[in-house]
């Protein structure tokens, strides 16, 4: 429907995907599900014809573990005995010869045809001949696109093939309008397209596009901002975006970035957007300003204390970019060597590049450490109004205060103290440290002795109850605490082996979220109040929000800068502006700890009602995982029809767990009213 068009007298061009560019991708779904309609049939050999049909029958024939023959068009001088038969070709009205050595179909073969097409039937009906000459059976006919107004599938079964599947049936090309038979045109997902994309510097999308920007588009909908989306794109007309998605190097297939787009509805905030510099932006936009510590920041979005802010040149782009401040990587007295390689990410199978959890075994700045105070100077001269804070780590009191006063002495607005990094080869360092309240006490204490700017120790999540350390330098005199540094983690994979060795190290990413919302969440409820610095799996706005209404005055951002780049600062603005127009606030201080009170005991939660699932026939797929999961791993309550393809809820037997709403893949079950337990 997408990249097919007609020709005048039936003719169907599908050569964009799959008879003369190809797609890989499509043709290996192909081969699935011909794979799953051919299981049961005993097939000991795929044959198809030159040229079209070769792709999807090697295909099928690698995931079926079976040899692949195809019928030439001509005889090759080295062929031997041979059978031969004819077959007319509809659009080039010719007769043309199929040829297929003896040695390569046998009597005892059971033979699967497998073609792009069925017109007339007329090559399904060729096959048939060459299988009859040689005493093999025809035990199936396999064909991606069945055109099913010339009546090809009527002359299969009426020559005795039983068993023929198509994967797309064609009712008409009437007035060269593609018309599909039983099957309903599905919007496309945008946030699982989105997730596709390769996030490309410098767009070939966006470069082939002549009134738009695609690539920021797409962008926007992949960091939860899919209705401003639209902006981008609103000058395009389809001829721009289809020339973006042609111009598209996913190395599988394009994103259907006309699809994509077509599937957003009209922005409901009421927005004005201006160009500056060549970017759009809200005009009147709410102000993102807040005070962290006394300090004023631009917006609460800060790079965490990582690889992400090394050295000025880093940091720099990043406060160009729009970030309101930095949490410079950790400075110690000690001499840091690293290893390599030093992270390890993990992925859903067979995917790269985008990673949910991410492993790494840096440690601290490699650099002297009077070029780091060095960089923090110039860094604060050069960008008067961005927050600059030192991130330090000591061995022993004194060591804490002098890298303390050497941060205040390089202008720094504050200092954060790393009591949590998971994999400091040096004792009495690093997390080690973070779970003694006893020594957080007395650092934060000495450090605040020695300096008047705000002292932020930075806790670790390798502990029972972060709350108790937390306290303890709110009681020696802590201005803020950030939370969490990495949690302690085992991956396995060989290429991520130091010579041979493995060790544990620190885990991060958006896996970690609701670790890290818990760890806040616990310490915005202490008695001792203070402000919190929020970290951990923070990739969209919406994340962030989530930190902030637990209590987070800011939030830092090190492993989605990692994969993504500092341009996603764009729609962490972009999204907490809209949110905020939408609720009518004029400050993130309003967000801030709003949804603590929300968070209760187990014990005073109401047991009384219930919710019950919503199934939503129109959206369902008829896939049965809701039943699957409900049957192995829920309370028995779905029924699943096999003949309508349908399930039905069991209301006596469902206790509103919503596991089957969880695992739905299509989005087809929601919610009832809650109403009183029976």
């Amino acid at each position: 429907m997408q990249d097919g068009y007609c020709l005048e007298g039936g003719v169907l061009k599908v050569d964009r995907f799959v008879n003369h560019q190809m797609d890989p991708g499509l043709m290996k779904q192909v081969a699935v599900e011909f794979f799953s309609r051919f299981a049961r049939s005993g097939v000991t050999k795929i044959v198809t014809v030159e040229a079209s049909g070769i792709a999807p029958a090697v295909m099928l024939g690698y995931l079926m573990e079976l040899p692949v023959v195809f019928a030439k068009k001509q005889k090759p001088s080295t062929m031997g005995e041979f059978l031969s038969t004819t077959v007319h070709s509809f659009t080039k009205d010719k007769d043309t010869p199929l040829i297929i050595s003896r040695e390569h179909l046998l009597p005892e073969d059971r033979v699967l045809f497998v073609d792009d097409f069925l017109a007339y039937g007329n090559t399904g009906l060729a096959i048939q001949d060459l299988c009859q000459q040689a005493g093999a059976t025809l035990v199936g006919m396999a064909f991606l696109i069945e055109k099913e107004f010339q009546h090809g599938r009527q002359r299969l079964l009426e020559a005795g093939i039983a068993h023929v599947e198509s994967l797309a049936i064609i009712e008409s090309l009437d007035n060269n309008e593609i018309k599909l038979k039983d099957q309903k045109r599905r919007k496309v997902n945008i946030y699982e397209e989105a997730c596709r994309c390769l996030l490309c510097q410098d767009a070939p999308c966006t470069k082939a596009c002549k009134r738009g920007d695609p690539a920021r588009a797409i962008r926007a909908v992949r960091f939860d901002n899919h209705k401003p989306a639209l902006q981008w794109v609103k000058d395009c007309n389809d001829a721009d975006l289809e020339r973006a998605e042609q111009a598209c190097i996913h190395y599988n297939w394009h994103i259907r970035i006309k699809e994509m787009m077509k599937a957003i509805h009209k922005d409901d905030v009421d927005l004005e957007w201006e160009k500056v510099n060549g970017q759009w932006r809200i005009v009147n936009a709410p102000s993102l300003a807040i005070d962290f510590c006394g300090i004023r920041c631009e917006n609460p979005f800060f790079l965490a204390s990582s690889a992400v802010c090394t050295n000025y040149e880093m940091v720099a782009r990043a406060f160009d970019a729009g970030w309101a401040g930095v949490f410079y990587k950790t400075i110690c007295m000690k001499e840091i060597k690293e290893v390599s390689p030093r992270f390890d990410a993990l992925h859903d199978n067979g995917m790269h590049g985008d990673f949910y959890g991410f492993r790494n075994m840096e440690q601290l700045s490699e650099n002297p450490v009077e070029m780091d105070f060095d960089i923090l100077r110039r860094l604060k001269q050069d960008y008067p109004t961005k927050v600059v804070i030192a991130s330090i780590m000591g061995q022993n009191e004194e060591e804490w205060q002098q890298l303390a006063q050497m941060a205040e002495e390089a202008g720094c607005d504050a200092v954060e103290l790393n009591f949590s990094c998971p994999q400091m080869k040096h004792e009495g360092m690093g997390s080690d440290v973070g779970q003694s309240p006893e020594l957080v006490r007395q650092y934060t204490a000495a450090v605040k002795k020695s300096v008047r700017i705000p002292v932020i120790p930075k806790m670790t999540p390798n502990i029972t109850n972060m709350a108790v350390p937390a306290a303890a330098c709110v009681e020696a005199g802590a201005d803020a605490i950030s939370a969490i540094n990495t949690i302690k983690s085992v991956t396995m994979t060989f290429d991520s082996e130091v010579s041979g060795q493995r060790t544990i190290s620190g885990y991060s990413g958006r896996a970690v979220k609701p670790i890290a919302l818990r760890f806040i969440l616990e310490m915005a409820k202490m008695p001792v109040k203070t402000e919190l610095s929020g970290i951990g799996g923070i990739e969209t706005w919406r994340d962030a929000l989530e930190f902030i209404q637990l209590g987070c005055s800011n939030v830092q951002v090190c492993t989605a800068v990692m994969q993504y780049g500092y341009r996603i600062i764009d729609d962490l603005v972009l999204g907490l502006q809209r949110y905020m127009v939408k609720r009518g606030l004029s400050s993130v201080e309003s967000l801030v700890g709003e949804r603590v009170e929300k968070f209760l005991h187990p014990d005073m939660l109401d047991r009384d009602t219930i919710i019950y699932p919503k199934f939503d026939k129109e959206l369902c797929v008829g896939c049965g995982r809701c039943a699957v999961s409900c049957s192995d791993g829920g309370h028995q309550a779905i029924v699943f029809d096999m003949e309508s393809r349908q399930p039905r809820l069991v209301g006596t037997k469902c206790v509103g767990c919503h596991l089957c709403r969880l695992v739905c893949p299509a989005g087809a079950i929601g919610v009832t009213k809650r109403i009183s337990k029976k």
